[in-house]
């Protein structure tokens, strides 16, 4: 298919729309391979940005764009002198300014869509400790939420890594004899007491707050 057919069929999911057909070309172009056929996903994310882009083109093309060929304008009339060959300076393209915008929106998506996806695979994995009957959900919860997590990874894999964390800080706030599974937490001959656990804990949720891996505590 060719990018006039591409064009096309995204001005029509699009509907009605001030933003100019170079611009979209350009989209194309950037986005989707020589040689590959466009698929939903392609589509679905061109829709969305086109869309989200048509709600504040049309104020920015007749207000700012207007305002800023308006003070040039303006500023060549103040400074400007008699010559034989006088030059006048073009205002910039209006186009150039939308596509940074466009550009600008898309990432925005992009990180929306990539942090909602991170928090979703937190919280799935945060509701497996009932099931797996987690000792210590304090614990658990905290390194679920200290874990950086992979583009593309999979809850099952997260679950994977939180497991073998969290096992290795309850025994360090715990003590050897600590269980990390089955219910209530219990009581070792290496236990460590409750206070020293907890100030471990703090330790180390201190330590991930200041990694930027854990939300620091309002003041």
């Amino acid at each position: 298919m060719d990018s006039e057919q591409i064009l096309s069929q995204i001005k029509e999911k699009v509907g009605q729309t001030d933003v100019s057909d170079r611009t979209m070309m350009s989209y194309i172009d950037k986005h989707l391979p020589k040689d590959q056929e466009p698929d939903d996903k392609f589509y679905e994310a061109a829709v969305d940005i086109f869309k989200s882009f048509q709600g504040n083109m049309s104020n920015f093309a007749a207000t700012t764009v207007k305002q800023q060929a308006e003070a040039k304008i303006e500023e060549f009339k103040k400074n400007y002198k008699p010559s034989p060959t006088p030059s006048v300076e073009t205002p910039p393209k209006g186009d150039d300014e939308l596509a940074k915008r466009l550009e600008a929106i898309e990432q925005a998506l992009q990180n929306e869509k990539k942090a909602n996806a991170i928090n979703s695979l937190r919280s799935d994995v945060k509701a497996k400790a009932d099931g797996l009957k987690v000792a210590n959900k304090a614990i658990w919860n905290d390194v679920v939420d200290s874990i950086s997590v992979k583009d593309e990874a999979t809850s099952e894999e997260l679950l994977s890594e939180v497991k073998k964390t969290y096992e290795k800080k309850l025994k360090e706030y715990t003590g050897e004899g600590a269980t990390p599974y089955g219910g209530s937490q219990r009581t070792g001959a290496q236990q460590v007491s409750t206070e020293e656990a907890k100030a471990k804990r703090d330790e180390f949720k201190k330590k991930m707050q200041s990694a930027g891996r854990l939300p620091k505590p309002t003041e």
